[in-house]
């Protein structure tokens, strides 16, 4: 509490500051800016000229005056289509056409004007320069003609990101975006300016364990991806920020329909031969927009809405008929094996209305709403799965947000932004069984059957945010600053794991002996009730403070330098982390260090400085080649789930493991309330020096125009994180353990096991620290070719090479297996990292090829992933860590901890639409996608406990039962149907 309240007292200390000096709250994230130089026609600068920009679709108008050296600049401007007129006494009056400000851009337009004694008035032309020669941070934008012409599987926006350079996605259930070879819990979504990611499972707010849209694809307007080397107005992410604008009404009035359908026909069967069965998705939904009052008030609504229904197999990895399971009333396993039915229905719901409240005053207000229902939830995919139904989930996610925003222009070179943001979301998430879950290592992924361990699951979550951005304009600086405060809450949660129990068997063998290898429950030594499995109101608070300087000493040399604070409080412990009788336990911080009592609270993390510089310089003066160099220190957010431990980040519990409990018989489990003297608790903690990861990225590039719309950009990318995260949540990192007193032969730890030397405080069992030992480094070349809508066509190609290295955990969607193995030694797991995809090629296109017939394509061909390589027994009898427990050896050395890699990526998506007048400002567009055109493999692998040579047999033949192989979407086919009123 004490905590909070000074969290609290320090943001209304800032807000106050705030509040008395600007005229609201906001950063820019989601609008432009143009600008450049007034000249006539012997190229001397034109002071005192009026610029006045106007959007075409909305009527909004800019008014600005060049300054002493003929600069202007107009910042804040929403995105879009812009018409640029210059007035000044004796020369004639310019307009300037075709300029369209995209998502975070700030295109360079220089103006030139003639005598007034030539002409009274002239109207210029012009496409949007190629090269933005101002910006000194890699950066890709998709339009509004990418978004609505190239195939999206499932219309989700984030998958556009994946077609810029240097993004890509983990291939675990929640799939999140990676950004710079950063983990995707370090990643940053925002949609208008507002922070879409959820603090406490570190995904994205609406599309909890599921890949699914959040927001309609009707409502995006465009996007923005940075990575490595964006300015201090961007924060909590080590390497990108994906940037969405959504839709706003206009003067004209436009709507839309559509429908998309596909089924079983329209699907290929899988590489394992299963058919596609029964199998029916239906998308459809909408959209509308216009005015309500002409060049003052505006309104948008979208709609998307899917039903899906999907025949998925379960099969085991090992022949399993004739084995019954009487005391789970089960004849035959092999009768829960073969075909079940999962569903997933979508809805969205989004709504927008922008309004000038008074000159120079708009305000925006946002809301979307988006809920998912799925049912038999396998976790691991669709396809062939070896666990039988009782062992899937059903849920609901739903989420509202609301963001409203109000932009102000101040007299002539001041400018603000205020924004809010208020977001609920729960997720129910209820098991299919109440017996223990039965694991067998050798037969099943995960769990064969009874409960999944982890169920059930509740909780709500809600963010409250306030954003604020200033900037002055003087001379040749943009000065910018501004303030973000984000405050997460977690309420009504329960994720404690293992309530019902779960029984594991190293082999089918054992299981029909009903010889268990360990059995594992979590207990109470309070009772069992809402007192101690629920956490409410647990907040963490996010501040965010910068100042930023956008310096153009010359036309064609733009210096952006800044710096950026960031902290990140946290709440405490719900119970104290001690045992029943309230000793507390003795452990080490670190590697080597003496045992002191475990910290009780949870650290803030306070010392974030982020200094940033980038440069941008147009070497030929000439609009068509930039140089660009960016540096700076970023830093990430680490989820509440990470926190001690158990998942709401408490623990009041003690586990069981290997081997059972004695007197303990399949499939009995122990009473949920365990007496105080009849066991030791585990417990989990942070830290006392526990950081959030810090990166330095340097990103120095060369872009240039080579032809009509066309360019060639070149990258180089180095990244250097430290404090990465090990341990936490599913992650074993013991504590209360004694050094090691040698090694074998081969470098391995002996002399810690607990089994024989003990505990160093025997009052307690594991001792699992979040710790920040981790570090990586990141090496990346990109060659990007890229052509604007000419001619006919546009596209973006890019070849990304990179090499991605770290110590530490993966992300918990990937999960304990490919962790540090050696608490004493971190760094003897530095090496190539489970990101790493050391070749990726992308392609995306749009050509129209006449008679109303557009087609567009997307293919991507990559490295396949990288496969772990673990024991699934403890070779050096340590005790550390769970099944896997040590690194092979191979050789007469350790192996990596991925040694080898799975099959490489295919994929083409391909679309073809015809459009056809319907008379007035109507028209139809018949619309068929196939994704997975070739109908590729593409297998990728869940098993990690690959001991030598079992990997490299899973690297040549994933689809072997060891290997528990699964697939991407086998090539599948949808028809649509969309009719367009008013344009796109």
């Amino acid at each position: 509490m004490t905590k909070n309240r000074n969290c609290f007292k320090f943001f209304l200390t800032v807000l106050i500051f705030i509040l008395g000096t600007t005229a609201g709250f906001a950063q820019t994230l989601d609008r432009g800016e143009l600008g450049g130089t007034v000249r006539d026609e012997t190229g001397a600068t034109l002071p005192g000229a009026t610029v006045t920009v106007t959007h075409l679709g909305s009527g909004l108008t800019r008014v600005v005056v060049s300054d002493s050296s003929g600069r202007y600049r107009a910042p804040l401007l929403p995105v879009g289509p812009y018409r640029i007129q210059v007035e000044l006494a004796g020369f004639a009056t310019l307009t300037r056409e075709g300029v369209v400000v995209t998502v975070g851009s700030a295109p360079v337009i220089d103006l030139t004007l003639p005598l007034a004694s030539v002409t009274e008035a002239i109207t210029v032309t012009a496409d949007t320069p190629v090269v933005e020669t101002s910006r000194a941070v890699t950066s890709t934008t998709l339009n509004q003609s990418a978004i609505s012409t190239l195939p999206i599987n499932g219309r989700d926006f984030r998958n556009f990101a994946l077609l810029s350079p240097s993004v890509q996605q983990n291939e675990a259930l929640r799939a999140t975006l990676r950004f710079g070879g950063q983990s995707g819990d370090y990643s940053l979504v925002a949609v208008d300016g507002a922070d879409q990611t959820n603090a406490f499972f570190a995904e994205y707010t609406g599309s909890l364990e599921t890949q699914n849209f959040s927001i309609s694809q009707e409502a995006v307007q465009e996007f923005q991806v940075l990575t490595n080397g964006f300015n201090a107005e961007f924060g909590r992410s080590t390497g990108g920020v994906m940037n969405v604008v959504t839709k706003s009404g206009t003067n004209q009035m436009r709507a839309s329909g559509f429908a998309f359908f596909r089924d079983g026909g329209l699907k290929a069967d899988d590489p394992f031969g299963n058919p596609s069965g029964d199998f029916s998705q239906k998308q459809f939904g909408g959209s509308v927009g216009g005015p309500i009052a002409e060049d003052k008030a505006f309104f948008f609504l979208a709609a998307d809405l899917q039903r899906q229904d999907q025949t998925s197999f379960t099969q085991f990895r090992r022949n399993v008929d004739g084995i019954a399971v009487p005391e789970y009333g089960i004849s035959n396993l092999a009768d829960l094996e073969g075909p079940f039915i999962g569903s997933q229905d979508l809805t969205t719901v989004f709504g927008k209305v922008d309004f000038d409240v008074a000159a120079n005053h708009r305000l925006t207000v946002r809301m979307n709403y988006s809920k998912n229902e799925t049912t038999n939830f396998t976790a691991r995919g669709t396809g062939v799965v070896a666990a039988a139904e009782s062992n899937f989930e059903d849920f609901s996610n739903s989420a509202l947000s609301f963001v409203t925003s109000l932009t102000s222009v101040i007299g002539t070179n001041s400018f603000n932004e205020f924004k809010f943001q208020y977001v609920f979301e729960d997720r129910p998430r209820e098991a299919k069984s109440d017996l223990p879950q039965v694991s067998i290592f050798d037969t099943c992924s995960g769990g064969c059957f009874g409960r999944e361990f982890f169920l059930p699951i509740h909780g709500d979550n809600v963010k409250i945010q306030f954003q604020d951005s200033f900037s002055y304009l003087f001379g040749s600086h943009d000065v910018k600053f501004g303030v973000d405060w984000n405050s997460n809450q977690i309420t009504n949660n329960s994720f404690i794991g293992w309530s019902r129990g779960q029984w594991d068997f190293f082999s089918l063998e054992d299981f029909q002996r009903r010889a268990p290898g360990g059995f594992i429950q979590r207990q109470f030594f309070a009772p069992f009730d809402e007192e101690t499995t629920e956490t409410n109101n647990y907040w963490t608070h996010e501040l965010g403070l910068f100042i930023q300087d956008k310096w153009q000493p010359r036309s064609n040399l733009t210096v952006n330098y800044g710096l950026r604070y960031e902290a990140q409080y946290n709440g405490d412990p719900k119970f104290p982390i001690s045992g029943p009788d309230g000793t507390m336990a003795m452990v080490r911080q670190a590697p080597g260090t003496d045992l002191i009592p475990v910290p009780q609270t949870i650290a803030n993390d306070t010392n974030n400085w982020g200094p940033r510089v980038g440069v941008s310089w147009d070497p030929t003066n000439d609009g068509r080649t930039v140089v660009r160099a960016a540096w700076g220190l970023y830093f990430g957010r680490t989820a509440s789930i990470f926190m001690p431990a158990g998942g709401s980040g408490f623990r009041d519990t003690t586990s069981f493991l290997f081997p059972p409990p004695a007197g303990l018989t399949f499939p009995d489990v122990l009473p949920s309330q365990i007496p105080p003297a009849a066991g030791v608790p585990s417990i989990g903690f942070v830290a006392d020096n526990f950081n959030n990861p810090r990166t330095m990225n340097l990103n120095i590039g060369i872009e240039r125009e080579v032809g009509d719309a066309m360019s060639i950009g070149v990258d180089y990318i180095f990244s250097d994180t430290k404090n990465s995260r090990i341990g936490g949540f599913n992650s074993q990192f013991d504590m209360n353990t004694f050094a090691p007193t040698g090694t074998d032969e081969f470098g391995r730890n002996v002399g810690v096991g607990v089994f024989t030397r003990g505990r160093p405080d025997p009052n307690f069992f594991q001792a699992d620290m979040l710790s920040s030992l981790g570090r990586g480094r990141y090496n990346a070349v990109t060659v990007t070719v890229k052509k604007s809508f000419a001619e006919r066509g546009q596209f973006f190609a890019h070849y990304t090479w990179s090499k991605d290295q770290s110590n530490a955990d993966a992300e918990r969607d990937i999960g304990i297996n490919m962790g540090v193995d050696n608490p004493f030694d971190v760094e003897s797991a530095f090496g190539l990292d489970e990101r790493d995809m050391p070749h990726r090629f992308v392609f995306q296109g749009t050509v129209d090829v006449g008679a109303g017939f557009l087609v567009s394509g997307i293919g991507t061909f990559r490295k396949g992933r990288a496969l772990a390589a673990f024991n699934d027994v403890d070779v050096n009898g340590d005790g550390i860590g769970s099944p896997p427990f040590d690194r092979p050896v191979d050789g007469g050395s350790f192996v990596p901890r991925f040694p080898e890699n799975q099959p490489n990526f295919y994929n083409v998506d391909m679309r073809v639409q015809w459009s056809a007048p319907l008379g007035g400002a109507n028209e139809l567009d018949l619309i068929f996608e196939v994704f997975n055109l070739f109908n590729f493999s593409n297998y990728i692998t869940t098993l990690n406990l690959f001991t030598a040579p079992a990997y490299g047999a899973c690297s040549a033949n994933p689809t072997a039962a060891l290997c528990d192989a699964f697939l991407g979407t086998p090539r599948e086919a949808q028809i649509g149907l969309r009719w367009r009123f008013g344009g796109n």
